[in-house]
């Protein structure tokens, strides 16, 4: 059954890339908001950070944005439509020689060797994966592949955004605080910050913030106040 919900958003999503409904901001080339004040933090605290990974890229806007600050990027995505689309702005950006993006699915063995890494995004990506043990697994691979004392942004949806809590409330999904989307079934999950602070518990919570936005969803807006924390994985 996991197999097969799996299936089915990877074909939500392989449709939404190629023609963007429900989440059009995902198709702008701009960089979110949450990967850019991490960027801030990074430089703030003058933290190594040579190389990045971010899974669930898209079309590879944050990759891309984070190349053109002279850092070593990888992204991928289970979307070979959002990734062919990823490698196309590398190039117009003229980055390709500091970014690569590869086809893959989050629920799988990542193709990078441990400790490799010194900083991973998570920027609405968990919030994708339909299985909690997928969720699980693709969190174990990320502490195998970031460095000791690398960090971990995650910056995903709160169960205090407006719009979410509209879904959830609307077309609930088989966990607590998600829904399919009524336009194109596609899954999302909003968490709580205890259950961030449960999925990440082998690393060590640094910060804890929210970034409050207005975003539009099919021509309303709503109030949104994102979940945006920094995790780090132990020294061992």
């Amino acid at each position: 059954m996991n197999d097969i919900l799996n299936a089915q958003q990877q074909k939500i999503w392989e449709q939404e890339h190629a023609m963007p409904n429900v989440l059009v901001q995902m198709d702008s080339p701009l960089p979110s908001a949450g990967v850019v004040k991490f960027f801030q933090w990074l430089n703030d605290n003058n933290i190594n950070r040579s190389t990045g990974l971010e899974m669930g890229c898209g079309k590879g806007r944050n990759v891309i944005w984070l190349a053109q600050k002279k850092i070593n990027m990888v992204g991928f995505d289970f979307s070979p439509t959002a990734i062919e689309r990823a490698r196309l702005r590398s190039v117009e950006n003229n980055v390709e020689e500091k970014t690569h993006f590869i086809i893959h699915d989050a629920t799988q063995t990542w193709p990078f060797e441990a400790n490799h890494f010194d900083f991973v995004i998570d920027c609405f990506a968990t919030t994708d994966i339909a299985v909690s043990t997928g969720r699980i697994f693709a969190i174990s691979e990320m502490m195998r592949i970031l460095k000791p004392n690398g960090f971990i942004l995650v910056y995903v949806m709160s169960t205090q955004d407006m719009y979410h809590k509209k879904m959830i409330a609307q077309s609930p999904a088989h966990e607590q605080y998600s829904f399919f989307h009524p336009h194109n079934g596609k899954f999302e999950k909003v968490f709580t910050g205890d259950e961030i602070k449960m999925l990440y518990k082998d690393a060590k919570l640094i910060i804890h913030d929210r970034i409050a936005k207005i975003a539009t969803f099919f021509g309303e807006d709503y109030e949104c106040n994102h979940h945006w924390m920094i995790f780090q994985k132990n020294n061992s």
